[in-house]
């Protein structure tokens, strides 16, 4: 395995180890599908990209799920669609079987879950932070501002961290903190 090194000026070669692609946890990303997701805003080449097996890796994370289809019309977006069932803009139009399978498959995939509360009725979020805490998978919360954490106690405690009133603009620098927490035990294993 060969790892890339980072200088004392900044640049590759000698010096401390820094993490490559190769070296990214796997991040699944769990909260209420809606319009204008709060994914987009973490995930760069999210809108539009589909379920095809693939992750999207950047330079910190390989993001693993969940996909959807990205619609600013609104057209998509309703009540227990997921963004996209329901619809025939993918081929095959994609059933909550495939949603569920695809989910489970993802969280399986996934070393650090993050999920965003930003509304009470998130049903399905609490489903995949309960799998992924079966799982012994690490899982975040934070929710937003108005959604109280004390109503989400059960998983709130067995969380590896949770976050209170979180606006959106916020959840970058939260997510990069606890990517790199998730991270340290990678790193030592790379030194």
């Amino acid at each position: 395995m060969t790892t890339q090194t980072q200088s004392p000026r900044g640049g590759a070669g000698e010096g401390k180890p820094i993490l490559t692609p190769a070296h990214c946890i796997a991040l699944y990303l769990a909260g209420k599908i809606d319009r204008y997701d709060f994914r987009h805003d973490l995930v760069p080449g999210l809108r539009g990209h589909l379920w095809s097996g693939e992750p999207i890796v950047t330079l910190t994370f390989s993001y693993v799920g969940p996909f959807f289809v990205s619609d600013d019309h609104a057209g998509l977006h309703g009540p227990n669609t997921h963004g996209a069932i329901g619809h025939e803009v993918t081929y095959p139009p994609i059933t909550r079987r495939d949603v569920i399978a695809n989910n489970n498959a993802a969280i399986r995939k996934a070393d650090l879950i993050f999920a965003y509360i930003s509304t009470g009725d998130c049903y399905g979020t609490l489903c995949e932070i309960g799998q992924a805490l079966a799982l012994g998978k690490r899982v975040v919360m934070a929710f937003a501002p108005r959604i109280g954490a004390a109503d989400y106690w059960l998983s709130a405690m067995q969380c590896a961290a949770v976050y209170e009133a979180v606006r959106p603009c916020c959840l970058k620098d939260i997510l990069a903190d606890e990517i790199m927490k998730a991270t340290a035990p990678i790193r030592r294993r790379a030194i």
